[in-house]
């Protein structure tokens, strides 16, 4: 049977909070979206858990981690890491933030990805097919064209000046 005292102890030392992974896109390397939302007692191990890396068997990578994914919390004091305060908080913020990646009440998110598909997608990266058909981006075809037309109009400007003096 565990003491008040050490459970108490045991309540302090928790790092509660609500955490938020933005993901690079599948197939659009470079562009951010909100991956997975989630609850933890103790944040820093909830992210070694996605990475795979932390002290428990059980855990694997999550498939989406290879998205070099970007971490933000709302971190609690210890005395709000309780599931009846944690969970709502969860819920709201995947209500509101609308994650890829989330499954749980995440229903209503027509671009979610289940997890067969998510290991799906993980192995079509892997297997580096992703970077084959990589194109320009409209926006960066877009602006190198105006940077050329304005060097040849300076540049046609600045040779009538010298010409015409």
């Amino acid at each position: 049977m565990v003491s008040i005292r050490s459970w108490w102890r045991g309540c302090k030392r928790r790092r509660p909070g609500v955490y938020l992974a933005r993901t690079e896109k599948h197939r659009r390397a470079g562009r951010y979206e909100n991956g997975y939302v989630g609850k933890s007692r103790h944040l820093a191990l909830r992210q070694t858990c996605h990475e795979g890396t932390c002290r428990h068997q059980s855990c694997a990578a999550k498939p989406w981690m290879d998205l070099a994914p970007r971490w933000h919390a709302l971190r609690l004091p210890w005395w709000l890491g309780w599931c009846w305060i944690l969970g709502p908080l969860e819920v709201a913020a995947i209500w509101l933030l609308v994650p890829r990646y989330n499954d749980q009440h995440n229903r209503r998110n027509p671009r979610r990805v289940p997890i067969g598909l998510q290991h799906r997608q993980r192995a079509y990266r892997d297997a580096g097919m992703h970077r084959a058909g990589r194109r320009l981006s409209p926006r960066w075809v877009d602006a190198g064209v105006r940077v050329a037309g304005l060097a040849c109009l300076l540049g046609g400007a600045a040779g009538w000046i010298i010409t015409h003096r």
